[in-house]
């Protein structure tokens, strides 16, 4: 075989495993099918807000003695939950719900020592993922946008609750000068 056909050949070969890795798989749809189906989000619409803290604490045995296991613990916070409600509602791009089934989305706050997360997500994927059995990863796969702010070295919940809505707040502004 030439050299010139081998070159024609590879050249092929690498336009079809190109295209066939541009088609989704069988049963898959396109990222950005995923994402229209999640809804988008638009001026007008409702989030019900909720933060909350996911610490590991250890279980101890009746002598008081470290098991060497532990367990999950969620703690509302609503000092966080009213600062990401205030700068929501001073931009007055989205209304604020007083209960989850009045919302399109729920904006789920999960903080941290240092740093916050933020996740828009459509109510049915809240109560699927997060009421019953706490699943991160699913929740975040369901999720419209993501939002981080942080690691801060002086980590207040102001300035962490600021920085998320600001983020939260350029990314969407973005979206809408794009369209």
């Amino acid at each position: 075989m030439s050299a010139r056909l081998r070159s024609r050949l590879a050249y092929a070969f690498a336009l079809a495993v190109a295209l066939l890795a541009s088609q989704p798989a069988w049963g898959q749809e396109p990222a950005a099918a995923r994402q229209q189906q999640r809804g988008a989000l638009r001026a007008g619409q409702s989030l019900y807000i909720v933060a909350f803290t996911r610490q590991l604490v250890p279980i101890t045995d009746e002598a008081g003695q470290a098991t060497g296991k532990f367990r999950e613990y969620f703690d509302t916070n609503l000092d966080a939950e009213k600062k990401v409600r205030k700068r929501i509602e001073e931009w007055r791009h989205f209304r604020v719900a007083e209960k989850p089934s009045d919302a399109d989305f729920v904006f789920l706050v999960n903080l941290d020592n240092n740093s916050i997360e933020g996740l828009v997500i459509p109510y049915g994927a809240y109560q699927a993922h997060f009421k019953d059995k706490y699943d991160i990863d699913a929740l975040r796969d369901a999720a419209s946008g993501r939002y981080i702010a942080g690691p801060l070295k002086l980590a207040t919940i102001t300035r962490l609750s600021d920085r998320l809505v600001k983020e939260f707040r350029e990314n969407v502004d973005g979206r809408r000068a794009s369209n």
